[in-house]
């Protein structure tokens, strides 16, 4: 699957790069503008710094790098891409990795809940409160994410970063929801011997382990917890360089904190926030803004700007039409894109089970492709047609993108003004068109068309009735 190539730094990343040391840096943009790959420009900089210092101080030790994103998906790509920038040395040792593989490693904790069951036992607790299911299991996310347990009282009165207004959660409820669902929940935990992702998190702050990082960079940062953030923190050297890469319109899991709750302290001087979009033509940022319009985003979250893409492309399509007659358009006007020299992704809320119409047709027409979903390693094969779950595809990028079967019953949320489950959908639909370097496709059933669609500016995409 094809991968950026090692590309020079813009004059935009170059004072970024350019200056090496230690403390934290923070980098801020919209999607497109190359923070991620600022941040592996970087590397080499920085690997040459801390070699320095260790010679200096005569100290025989490796340089211990730490890089990690979210999902695994993006952990192969950015491994890739990693190893262009640091090279073969003995003193330089880099892990690139997920939270979650990296704090199990560490821990060697392998009693991990499953997803599955973990939900079953947060729906039988909410009995009595009646939290909507998919809500009641974010919130709980969110709670037990952001606080450490001697600290969870804090979340009966704090504000809630990052999430929606609806449904409301007043205090009572808030106190409901820790002594009726998280209190039961984690002493069936106990007494099944088993621990979620949460709880790695807090044994590495709890317990911090021998390994010091020189270097950490976290790309995604928005979509971490603020306990992920302080077992990070744990595990920098002292001195280090910590580099956090964010932006909170991109935000797709309900995580929300502060920085100096998460005891880390922003130098105005090395806080970054690059401007100029590399990846998207201005037709396809014109699709995703109003997306993104009237969301709180913060200081750490950007829109994208019209004015900061510097090319024009084809005007998007919507595609009104049952999914097989979708996917007959779209893979007929894939037989004229040279796959040896340009990569699509076919990108779905739910993927699984929902590409099953798609891989008979790409089949049936020659069409190799890849399945990126929590795909660990990078695909290393010459096949450019890839399909993916929208929260895979989050830091990726394609030059097409085809968004087929976005109808409502795969996009539902609540209907009240900033309800949380409509405000992430918006998000990662914005998420997703920005992924696109040259062109987007949208489909949908004509009669359950998705909400999200309504978003939409009429003029920014071409109306297509199959």
């Amino acid at each position: 699957m094809k991968v950026l190539v090692d590309v020079p730094p813009t004059a935009e990343q170059l004072p970024i790069i350019s200056n090496p040391q230690a403390g934290v840096t923070v980098i801020r943009g919209a999607a497109g503008s190359g923070k991620t790959t600022t941040a592996l420009l970087m590397l080499k900089q920085l690997s040459e710094f801390w070699l320095r210092h260790r010679e200096r101080n005569d100290n025989p030790n490796p340089v211990q790098i730490l890089v990690l994103t979210y999902n695994r998906t993006l952990r192969g790509y950015i491994s890739h891409l990693a190893q262009q920038q640091i090279t073969t040395h003995s003193r330089v040792k880099i892990n690139v990795s997920t939270f979650g593989k990296w704090s199990k490693d560490l821990t060697r904790i392998e009693n991990i809940i499953d997803y599955r069951l973990q939900k079953e036992k947060l729906i039988e607790f909410n009995e009595g409160l009646r939290l909507p299911e998919d809500f009641l299991c974010d919130e709980v996310e969110y709670c037990m994410g952001r606080f450490h347990p001697d600290d969870r009282g804090k979340y009966l009165s704090i504000k809630r970063e990052g999430r929606g207004i609806t449904p409301r959660m007043e205090q009572a409820t808030r106190e409901r929801l820790v002594n009726e669902i998280i209190v039961p929940y984690e002493k069936f935990k106990q007494e099944e011997a088993i621990r979620d992702w949460n709880d790695l998190a807090l044994e590495l702050i709890n317990s911090p382990k021998n390994i010091r990082y020189d270097i950490i960079i976290a790309d995604e940062t928005q979509d971490f917890s603020a306990n992920q953030i302080r077992a990070v923190k744990q595990h920098a050297a002292d001195p280090c360089t910590m580099v956090f890469v964010l932006d909170k319109a991109q935000q797709i899991y309900p995580r929300g904190w502060t920085w100096r709750e998460v005891g880390i302290t922003l130098n105005p001087n090395r806080s970054f926030r690059l401007e100029e979009n590399h990846r998207n033509t201005i037709e396809i940022c014109r699709l995703a803004k109003p997306l993104l319009e009237g969301l709180e985003l913060s200081d750490d979250g950007t829109i994208p700007d019209l004015d900061s893409c510097f090319r024009n492309g084809s005007k998007p399509k919507l595609l009104r039409g049952r999914y097989s007659e979708q996917c007959t358009y779209v893979i007929s006007e894939i037989k004229h894109i040279n796959l040896d020299e340009e990569s699509v992704a076919f990108v779905h809320p739910k993927a699984g089970g929902w590409f099953k119409t798609l891989r008979t047709d790409l089949t049936k027409n020659g069409l190799n492709f890849v399945e990126l979903t929590r795909q660990s390693e990078w695909p290393q094969g010459h096949d450019n047609v890839a399909l993916i779950s929208m929260h895979s595809a989050k830091g990726l990028e394609f030059d097409h993108i085809y968004i087929l079967g976005l109808n409502e019953e795969i996009t539902q949320h609540g209907d009240e003004d900033g309800d949380t489950s409509w405000e992430n959908l918006r998000r990662l639909l914005a998420m997703t068109i920005t992924r696109a370097r040259m062109t987007v496709t949208l489909g949908c059933k004509p009669d359950d068309p998705s909400s999200l669609l309504d978003c939409l500016a009429t003029d920014t995409y071409n109306d297509i009735v199959l």
